[in-house]
This record gives C-alpha cells, sequence and structure tokens, in this order.
C-alpha cells in the first residue's frame, strides 16, 4: 500500500455543542422563549409549536468516537487523540451536524439558529486549535437571508465556505433562487461545500422518482443529489458568472462522477441549445471548478483495484478529489483506508494540496520523497 507521511487536510469533519443549550444561549430572548425545555435545565432546539419532524439534533447512536460519554463530535480532545495528533493533521474544515435549522418550517427561527450557529462556531471551535477552520451555516430556504449572514460573518479568516447542508427549497442548487448565495460568497472569497442530509425537500436521495425509506437506500443512492447539483450548476451558469466560485461536493461518493462528464459532454450540443450559459464542455466547468471529498470511497469488495482504474479512466482526476473522513460518524474512512484506493501519486493532492487549492492556502513543503512521489502516476 502507498503511504503518505504528510500533513492532512480533512475537509469534512463534523463538530457539535455538547448539548443545544449552548446554541439556546445565543439566541435573542423571545426565541429562547420559543424553544422547548425539559424543566431539568436541559434546552433542545425543538420550538414549543412546531410542524411535525423532531428537535434539531436527531441522534446518532451509531456514531462511534464517543467513550467519555458526551455528544459524538462535540469533543476537542477526543477529535485530536483520536484523528488530528494520531494522524499529523495539518488544517481541518469543521461542518456543521445540523440540518434541519436550514428547513426549518419557521423561517425567521430559521435564520435566528443559524445565526446563532455561526456566532457559537466563532467563540469556541474556532478560538481553540489553529488547525481549524469552518463554514458559515446559512438558512438556504430564503437565499437572500442567507447572503445577509454571509456578508455579517464571511470576512472571519477562520470561515473559508459556505455550508449548504440542507436542500430547503427542493430545487438543485444551480437554480437561479440561489445565486444571492453564490455571489456573496464571492465577494466574501468564501467557496461553497454541499453536503447531504434527511432533511432535504422534497427528498436527500431520489429525485426522479420518490423518496427511499430506509438508511441503506438513502446511502446507496446519496450520489443522486451530488449528480444534480453539479449539472444544475453547470447548466444555470454558476460558474460563468461566478468563474472566481470553487465547490466541494462533500459525502456523496465519488465512482458516478466519470460517468455523469461523459453524459454531459455527449450532450453539450443539446445543453447549449437549453441554456445560453453553456459555453465550455461540461467536463471543463467540473476540472475548473469542482472537489468531491473522498468518504465514502465506494471500494469493490471482489477488485481492490477496481475504484483506482475507473478512476484513471478521466484524466485529471487526481486533481479532484479532497480527503476527509466524515469523523466522528460510524462510515467515516481514517487515511491508512483512504490510502490504499488511489495510486501513489496521487496522494499528495488528494491529502493536501487539493483542499489548499480549493480553500487558497499555501501548502506546507513536501520533503523531497513526497515531491518525488506527487511526480508518479502509478
Amino acid at each position: 500500500m502507498a503511504r503518505y507521511n504528510e500533513p492532512i487536510v480533512d475537509v469534512d469533519i463534523h463538530h457539535k455543542p455538547r448539548t443545544d443549550a449552548e446554541i439556546v444561549a445565543y439566541l435573542p430572548a423571545r426565541w429562547r422563549e420559543y424553544v422547548a425545555g425539559d424543566g431539568h435545565g436541559n434546552t433542545d432546539l425543538v420550538p414549543v409549536r412546531h410542524l411535525g419532524g423532531g428537535g434539531l439534533t436527531p441522534g446518532s447512536q451509531a456514531d462511534r468516537w464517543a467513550t467519555d460519554g458526551s455528544r459524538p463530535g462535540s469533543s476537542l480532545e477526543l477529535m485530536r487523540e483520536q484523528l488530528l495528533d494520531r494522524h499529523n493533521y495539518w488544517r481541518v474544515v469543521l461542518t456543521h451536524d445540523q440540518g434541519e435549522w436550514a428547513a426549518l418550517h419557521n423561517p425567521y427561527f430559521a435564520r435566528e439558529v443559524t445565526r446563532a450557529y455561526n456566532n457559537w462556531n466563532i467563540d469556541t471551535w474556532l478560538s481553540w486549535d489553529d488547525r481549524f477552520y469552518s463554514a458559515v451555516a446559512v438558512p438556504n430556504g430564503e437565499p437572500e437571508e442567507a447572503a445577509k449572514e454571509i456578508r455579517r460573518v464571511g470576512g472571519h479568516p477562520r470561515l473559508v465556505s459556505v455550508l449548504l447542508g440542507v436542500n430547503a427549497l427542493g430545487r438543485p442548487f444551480g437554480d437561479p433562487l440561489y445565486h444571492p448565495i453564490y455571489e456573496a460568497a464571492v465577494e466574501m472569497g468564501l467557496q461553497i461545500s454541499v453536503h447531504p442530509g434527511p432533511w432535504n425537500r422534497p427528498n436527500s436521495t431520489v429525485h426522479s422518482v420518490g423518496g427511499g425509506r430506509g438508511l441503506t437506500e438513502w446511502l446507496s443512492q446519496a450520489g443522486q443529489a451530488g449528480m444534480a447539483h453539479i449539472a444544475s450548476m453547470i447548466v444555470h451558469g454558476v460558474f460563468e458568472k461566478y468563474p472566481d466560485l470553487k465547490v466541494v461536493i462533500k459525502e456523496h461518493g465519488v465512482t458516478w462522477l466519470p460517468s455523469l462528464m461523459w453524459r454531459l459532454d455527449d450532450n453539450v450540443d443539446l445543453l447549449r441549445h437549453e441554456s445560453p450559459w453553456v459555453q465550455r464542455l461540461p467536463s471543463e466547468y467540473i476540472h475548473d471548478h469542482i472537489k468531491l471529498s473522498t468518504q465514502p470511497i465506494e471500494e469493490s469488495s471482489d477488485d481492490r483495484r477496481g475504484l483506482a482504474k475507473l478512476l484513471q479512466s478521466v484524466e485529471g482526476m487526481e486533481n479532484l478529489l479532497c480527503f476527509s473522513t466524515d469523523y466522528p460518524h460510524p462510515t467515516d474512512d481514517e487515511p491508512e483506508f483512504a490510502m490504499r484506493q488511489f495510486p501513489a501519486g496521487w496522494l499528495p493532492k488528494v491529502f493536501c494540496t487539493n483542499a489548499c487549492d480549493v480553500y487558497g492556502w499555501t501548502p506546507p513543503p513536501l520533503p523531497s520523497s513526497q515531491r518525488s512521489l506527487a511526480g508518479s502516476t502509478r
């Protein structure tokens, strides 16, 4: 197995408050009165009167990293011990492990909750460790309000992205309705993180025939959302209108990208008839503007080299992947697992320099052995 022993960038780590009371404390008084408590000092971000659904934080008993009784992803000490220090992490992008706030039925509450999350994130995690960077949480069901929130906090030096963590409007993210978000992101020098969530409308998985019912269906079909968002962004001219924008599609898988690129390029003449924005091959937009996080990697049980062979069928695929673990979720892919999936020459890019390209970071210098490795394609 090829080894990569140099500094690592992880683009998708989920961090949480220990309890929702931490977020509630950042809400204005009128909204603190709006959420429910259990009478024992515990407060959840559940409106006293709400239309369906559960609380803001659906607990996940399957998350396997919490050994001290804390909510998985809420312990700085465990995150350092289990991941950052253990694997020589250089930087990480913290992804809010909350999604319902963007799809809450009360849009005014959604605005305040996202604002509270951003203030909490800045005051806590982004001040605790120099390796921590993060994304701006936004109420994307109201794109104009989302743009206001991006402009409010987007100048913080540790905020490098805008999180589209739930599809509150039931439209793919290239739709012009969302363009105020991209305009504000470019203005503030931020990129976009697209992340799946079970709170999407109308459904987070199947777009053409209705939604699945179980976790297995959701996990096996999450790539559909990634394909829909990328195609939509190209057709609606997101990258023509905002040529400096880059998008990281997180946690949607990777093996579907070659077929999407081939199919879009095969239909480029039709795309140009349908859209005034398609000026180049769709694959060129993807190469210039899109990255995929590596988790979850679709590993073949029959052919351990099958993934690499498929991905190598696309020239330049090594430039499109950014390493991620999805910590602390049970599907997390540790660095050793990811290392065996890719050709040796891809590893410096996948584990570090591709993410630096997205976020405008100067990567740490590689020793001569790793520079030589980066020049290899095998």
